[in-house]
């Protein structure tokens, strides 16, 4: 591996970011970048709620995400740019509980415990619904568990929990679980790619070529599912199994695309309600953050 002070690019991996977790053990960006005398150092941790600060450590140069973090990153002051989105995953999470819960609405869980990631795409899931409910994010108990949310439900330490692929597959598979509510009517639930803008606006290059690999891992998952889902049970042995994960990556779409302006739209109504409920720092435009597409993503357009 490339050392971090030598490399022209360094990009943030974490589990939860399945197309960057798959890119970095591919070799893919490595061949492109070598056509531009360029190297990437690749950045592992586990927690991808941490990318922007890491974007503004000088840490990583590049990361994906859910929709959540890159808000409170600009919101906290730190010069970050969107890149590009996925389609919409709206199978791949849920508010959920047990089968046998006598938990049957969402007004059901006013001083309930929840347990979900605080600062992931999920706080932007769980205030939206809340909100579309009569309620506020102070009205429950929120549990913070990035890891080991759906052992906690299992277990009755929770009411509810707002699940994640692919432990939720997990879960359903096994019918432990029932959806209370779903992510499509609230948020789009898109991964998010987004960079410095330094290294955005002054190595254009470098982030087309990380664009179009990441566009080539994709692709080869979108047809490779079994052998993704491997790579996945490997290296993280201490998650669902292989058959989980094969659930997980079927049903959730592959592919980069430029920001739209519906995804802009969407950000800007969970910002001003992330501002209303006192969850930002300050108010945001998310506009602001939003730079022109790589060439690799204008050719998605045309």
């Amino acid at each position: 591996m490339t050392n971090i002070a030598g490399a022209d690019v360094k990009i943030g991996v974490h589990p939860n970011n399945h197309s960057l977790f798959v890119l970095r053990r591919t070799g893919i960006l490595e061949g492109i970048l070598q056509e531009h005398g360029a190297a990437v150092a690749w950045v592992d941790y586990e927690d991808g709620a941490g990318t922007p600060q890491k974007l503004a450590a000088g840490e990583i140069d590049f990361g994906g995400t859910g929709a959540t973090p890159p808000l409170t990153g600009q919101a906290s002051g730190i010069d970050l740019v969107y890149v590009a989105i996925s389609e919409p995953r709206p199978a791949s999470g849920a508010l959920v509980v047990r089968t046998d819960s006598p938990v049957n609405s969402i007004a059901d869980l006013k001083g309930r415990r929840v347990a979900l990631a605080e600062g992931s795409w999920q706080t932007s899931f769980l205030i939206t619904a809340l909100d579309q409910h009569g309620l506020a994010y102070k009205d429950i108990e929120r549990i913070d568990l990035s890891r080991g949310g759906d052992d906690a439900l299992v277990a009755g330490e929770v009411e509810a929990w707002i699940g994640n692929d692919p432990q939720l597959a997990a879960l359903q598979r096994d019918g432990a679980v029932r959806t209370l509510l779903p992510v499509a009517p609230f948020i789009s639930h898109r991964s998010v790619w987004f960079a410095s803008r330094d290294f955005a606006t002054n190595r254009p290059e470098i982030l087309d070529a990380v664009v179009s690999a990441l566009q080539r891992s994709d692709a080869w998952v979108r047809e490779h599912h079994r052998e993704a889902a491997e790579i996945f049970a490997r290296d993280l042995p201490d998650w669902p199994s292989i058959d989980a994960w094969e659930d997980a990556l079927r049903r959730r779409p592959w592919g980069l695309h430029p920001v739209s302006q519906d995804f802009v739209s969407e950000q800007q109504r969970v910002a001003d309600l992330f501002a209303r409920q006192g969850l930002l720092s300050r108010p945001i435009t998310v506009a602001d953050a939003v730079l022109a597409p790589t060439a690799a993503l204008r050719r998605v357009t045309t």
